[in-house]
């Protein structure tokens, strides 16, 4: 790997974002090496700190994208990823860019055939408020739509209103409420359903 050069452009697709300091944020597929231990390490420092979640929450989280990946088949499920590029001519390029969010298709282990299941919907704080969310929607829903599924679904906490919000932009409906036990205490819990 070679450091960026002055002028290089760090924005890899026309999907890519570039920022006031030259760096650039960007949308990207699939797995990357340190893929499971960052999204991991993102989403258990965000709920530790705003809904109190611990070792449990944590290992869930790392639980389930590690048997998403050992499953994952490109083309048949998506994994997407906003990247954060570094403009800094001193480092290394991948250890410039920085994963910042996430969001994957999973067709597997579906009870209804067409139904996809959306996962691990996350954006670290920093970025909320540019679009980022509605973005990585898109390309999920687009993919779901062109890989054939009929119905996607998500699982989510109450008191989420960003994400709530993001789902019902794309027609997504409230289906369900229950109280969850999954992640280490109790929490109240929504499913929401898109026809597609």
């Amino acid at each position: 790997m070679q450091a960026h050069a002055p002028g290089d452009s760090i924005c890899p697709s026309p999907m890519s974002q570039l920022l006031g300091d030259g760096s650039c944020l960007a949308v990207e597929e699939g797995y990357v090496t340190g893929l499971i231990g960052r999204i991991t390490s993102l989403e258990a420092a965000f709920y530790r700190e705003h809904w109190q979640l611990g070792r449990r929450f944590e290992g869930v989280i790392a639980t389930g994208l590690s048997e998403f990946f050992n499953r994952y088949e490109a083309g048949v499920d998506a994994f997407f990823r906003v990247v954060h590029h570094a403009n800094d001519t001193g480092c290394m390029a991948s250890s410039c860019d920085a994963v910042m969010g996430s969001l994957a298709v999973d067709r597997s282990g579906r009870e209804r055939p067409g139904e996809v299941s959306l996962r691990w919907f996350f954006l670290h704080p920093s970025l909320h408020g540019h679009g980022l969310g509605k973005a990585l929607m898109a390309r999920a829903v687009g993919f779901a739509r062109e890989t054939g599924a009929r119905e996607m679904v998500v699982e989510t906490f109450e008191g989420l209103g960003a994400a709530c919000s993001i789902y019902e932009s794309f027609d997504f409906v409230l289906e369900s409420r229950w109280e969850g036990v999954q992640w280490g205490r109790p929490l109240p819990e929504r499913r929401y359903r898109l026809i597609l």
